[in-house]
């Protein structure tokens, strides 16, 4: 009975070893004193070991684990892995992340973002997306330049307000206005010109000024 409890209860061995050889998500690796094993990660080794890399293992006869990447073999990409879901706890204190050759995220097929505020700044910023639908409550917006290019493009407003100190309208083909009732007010001049003019109405044309020239 003494005997098994004192198999239990061994303490297991660390160990140096190096990878040499990679199958499925176990590694082949050779301690210090020249035994060979095939061993998975612990849980908490983060960083995926690759092939030439020198570990620390954890070892309880033939059987044990990777417990950490000492020294890489050589420069190359990192991988942190962890198997099943991930859920980073932060209850002080805030989050970052400083990169100097950029951050690339692939989040599958969802990515959700949830805030109170947010502030992002860009010099440039390309965004190209199937479908964008856009709700809220107000919308500011301000540019020095803008510009729209639409192969179609629809507005719906209850309310339609517009100011410009300038305005250049072009329509290449055919325009149409329908408006319950229509008021323009021109501070000076106004003139129409075109190969044919037309105006009807229903009940009356009412021309009023000190100067009326027809012909």
């Amino acid at each position: 009975m003494n005997e098994a409890l004192h198999l239990i209860d061994r303490p297991a061995t660390l160990r140096h070893a190096r990878i040499n050889a990679v199958e499925a998500e176990r590694f082949g690796v050779v301690s210090s004193d020249g035994h060979r094993y095939w061993l998975k990660p612990a849980l908490g080794c983060l960083l995926q070991p690759a092939l030439g890399d020198r570990v620390l293992v954890s070892l309880d006869g033939e059987e044990g684990y990777i417990l950490s990447v000492l020294e890489r073999s050589q420069p190359q990409s990192a991988e942190l892995r962890v198997a099943g879901d991930l859920r980073l706890h932060l209850p002080s204190g805030a989050l970052s992340i400083e990169t100097r050759d950029g951050l690339l995220l692939d989040a599958g097929p969802t990515l959700a973002v949830q805030a109170e505020s947010s502030v992002v700044q860009f010099a440039e910023a390309s965004l190209s997306v199937g479908t964008l639908t856009v709700t809220g409550e107000q919308a500011d917006s301000h540019w020095i330049e803008h510009n729209l290019q639409a192969h179609r493009a629809s507005e719906q407003a209850t309310f339609h307000s517009a100011e410009y100190a300038d305005s250049w309208r072009k329509v290449e083909g055919h325009e149409e206005v329908e408006a319950g009732s229509m008021r323009q007010r021109v501070a000076r001049d106004w003139s129409i010109s075109g190969e044919t003019l037309d105006l009807f109405a229903d009940i009356t044309v009412a021309l009023d000024a000190e100067r009326i020239k027809l012909g």
